[in-house]
């Protein structure tokens, strides 16, 4: 049965990780269709992870299974499991991989359930999906390496999911996964608008959590790390030097034309910018 299985890990591609996934998927549904996502992930980055797979899923046929490894967990007592939305079925440790999946769709339900439980943020799921905790052991591939259960535990679950079994045969039914804080932009005291910096791709552009919707319709300028920007662009080789645009995910972004603007203006994940008017 043909079915669309992506993979987005910190695994890297120099070693032979990524391809044991594939050959475990490819040898229980030797039809499905295996994506590369990304697995350039930094080690042990779940948020990165998760700001990837929230840029790209969407782009892929509706019930499409997204496999996201990366488990600084792994042999732990954390949980693995599946989410099925009305779109995609995610199967992932339940470390945060899913946060910005579950608050895109908590925002179109205006759903916002979050409780703190010591350090762990849990996130009551929405309405309209399902979840089970990964239980059953008899889909798993055995036996089970404590150090990779992406090729032993997450992988065979994923193939054995694209031959359609339900996801109530993996596991017990959960209600709430574990999530990290997404920042939101909120206006400061004087009335401006302040975003962070949520991602740092690989050409070193700093994407911002500022969509289109928060310029003002006359224009504002940015200000970054000591550095201002007195307007926006429509694509990179408009401008030179240091440039803002709305990159094609509608987050605004900040460049360097011809170089990075992460190492130009040192800039990390977490660092703030904010709109200003452009006549101050």
């Amino acid at each position: 049965m043909s079915r669309v299985i992506t993979l987005t890990t910190d695994f890297g591609t120099g070693d032979g990780y990524v391809a044991s996934m594939k050959g475990v998927i490819l040898g229980i549904n030797p039809q499905a269709t295996v994506v590369d996502i990304s697995h350039s992930v930094e080690p042990q980055s779940i948020r990165q992870a998760s700001f990837i797979l929230h840029t790209s899923w969407r782009y892929f046929p509706e019930g499409s299974i997204h496999v996201v490894v990366v488990d600084p967990g792994v042999g732990s007592h954390r949980k693995a499991v599946i989410l099925k939305t009305p779109s995609a079925c995610f199967i992932t440790p339940d470390n945060g991989a899913l946060s910005y999946v579950l608050h895109e769709i908590a925002e179109t339900q205006a759903q916002h359930s979050l409780v703190k439980i010591n350090q762990t943020i849990i996130r009551t799921l929405p309405s309209e999906c399902e979840a089970v905790s990964i239980t059953r052991k008899e889909y798993w591939r055995h036996p089970v390496s404590t150090t990779f259960h992406g090729r032993d535990i997450f992988a065979p679950v994923a193939a054995h999911l694209s031959l359609d079994l339900p996801i109530t045969e993996f596991g017990e039914s959960i209600n709430n996964l574990t999530v990290f804080p997404i920042p939101t932009p909120f206006q400061d005291a004087t009335g401006q608008m302040v975003g962070h910096i949520i991602h740092i791709d690989r050409f070193g552009n700093l994407i911002t959590n500022l969509r289109s919707s928060h310029i003002p319709r006359g224009g504002a300028a940015i200000e970054v790390r000591n550095q201002r920007i007195d307007n926006t662009s429509r694509y990179y080789s408009q401008g030179s030097g240091l440039i803002a645009l709305i990159g094609g995910n509608d987050y605004l972004e900040l460049s360097y034309r011809d170089g990075s603007a992460a190492s130009i203006l040192g800039a990390q994940v977490g660092d703030t910018i904010k709109l200003v008017n452009p006549s101050a």
